[in-house]
């Protein structure tokens, strides 16, 4: 019979002390994230007056966050995971250098599981979030059981295997869906603004290509490449009888297909916004 989640649960927080990471303060949540309530107001964390124990967090978006969480759940799950695939061999359970691995990677799980528990996820990622949750929550059975089990110095955990392996697949499921998302949501923001040195560069490099430098051809080459450039600088949403987002999105596309080559940048444009419009 499978356990039941809450006992085991409850019995992970008995049996082991959370380790000093998962107690960090909630100031540790990046960017403004907005917290589960737990009363009347939604509790939520101000980046610039806090710190977070990951540097690189502090320029990170909501969405970006939320996979960065997610990840390192799923990491430590996989860690706790391919630890209990050890158990196999020997008596690797009572071998004290593998209950101090399992130590730690149960204390790199609980710090992101703590975080992302919080989370309150915008409804664009309400559903990688819901199957990053329930990836943490069978992870978080699972190190309950094998905690239990080295506290007790018995090797029962078949079932921990099975919440771990669960868990990790969750997650990392997860990750991939909040990555496709934040792809998508990318593609629809604003778009950077044309750099004019870096665009002569490209210029220059494409038409080097086809033409020697100095020759009529390369000059025509660069006059056209230009011409492109001030044409997509023209355009925008409301002159194409489109919405923002789905210009940003055909631009931002174009953008990544034509890096350099203004001329056919223009031209996917154009094709686009008229297989929009007419």
């Amino acid at each position: 019979m499978r356990w039941n989640r809450v006992a085991a649960m409850w019995l992970s927080a008995v049996v082991v002390a959370a380790p000093a990471v998962a107690q960090q303060s909630l100031g540790d949540v990046a960017g403004s994230i907005k917290l589960k309530k737990t009363g009347d107001d939604v509790v939520v964390i101000d980046q610039r007056s806090v710190g977070r124990s990951r540097s690189a967090s502090a320029a990170l978006t909501d969405g970006e966050f939320l996979l960065e969480t997610t990840q390192e759940c799923a990491a430590a799950a996989q860690a706790l995971s391919t630890l209990l695939g050890e158990t196999g061999s020997g008596d690797v359970f009572y071998d004290d250098g593998w209950r101090a691995r399992v130590e730690e990677a149960g204390e790199q799980f609980d710090q992101p599981r703590e975080e992302l528990a919080l989370i309150d996820a915008p409804d664009l990622y309400a559903a990688a979030y819901d199957k990053a949750d329930r990836g943490a929550t069978a992870t978080t059975v699972g190190l309950g059981i094998l905690r239990a089990a080295i506290s007790a110095n018995r090797p029962l955990f078949s079932e921990a295997k099975l919440e771990l392996a669960d868990g990790a697949r969750l997650l990392e499921l997860a990750a991939r869906d909040l990555r496709a998302v934040l792809r998508a949501e990318a593609a629809e923001g604003p778009p950077p603004p044309i750099d004019p040195i870096a665009a002569d560069r490209s210029f220059d490099a494409v038409c080097r290509k086809s033409f020697a430098e100095g020759s009529q051809g390369f000059d025509s080459c660069i006059a056209e490449q230009r011409a492109a450039m001030d044409t997509i600088i023209g355009r925008s949403a409301p002159s194409v009888r489109l919405d923002q987002a789905t210009f940003n999105r055909i631009r931002n596309n174009c953008r990544y297909e034509w890096p350099d080559d203004f001329v056919n940048r223009n031209l996917c444009e154009r094709t686009r916004i008229g297989a929009k419009t007419w």
